[in-house]
């Protein structure tokens, strides 16, 4: 039995998916101290698979968008980096095996915005957002597609 899990960082409630085999079990939102716990009766028997919220240093300008709004933007970025960052630490302490992946591009990035896709894409026919979305293409495709071992 091979389970990843693949985990889209985020401040308030992470995605998270379950995959074994190939086959996306569950799809979740959790939050910082939630995804902690979660690691911990997960690690001996998991591969995570953690998109990589540092790998674009770059915070690019909106069309249209003020500096308030950029402010904003650069704020919530900055957010999502630090909790990222400390799930990497996190799974490095554990001693939980993990991979880090550059963010979606292309096909899967469409899966994380369009949930007609994502569902066609992974078998998948229960409810969904983004940020589960996100997680589940990276339990499902994220290793095999540009990771790099790191755990």
């Amino acid at each position: 039995m091979t389970m990843r899990i693949g985990i889209d960082p985020d401040l308030v409630k992470s995605g998270v998916a379950v995959a074994v085999d190939g086959s996306l079990l569950t799809l979740d939102g959790l939050s910082f101290f939630e995804l902690i716990k979660f690691i911990d009766e997960h690690k001996h028997q998991a591969v995570f698979v953690l998109e990589d919220v540092e790998h674009d240093r770059v915070v690019y300008h909106r069309k249209g968008s003020n500096q308030a709004v950029m402010r904003s933007i650069s704020q919530k970025v900055g957010m999502v980096k630090a909790i990222g960052r400390l799930l990497k630490e996190y799974l490095e302490g554990a001693g939980a095996d993990y991979v880090l992946v550059k963010p979606l591009q292309g096909q899967l990035k469409k899966a994380k915005k369009d949930a007609e896709f994502f569902n066609r894409l992974t078998g998948w026919d229960g409810k969904s957002n983004e940020d589960k979305r996100d997680a589940g293409v990276l339990a499902l495709y994220g290793e095999k597609s540009r990771a790099m071992r790191l755990g």
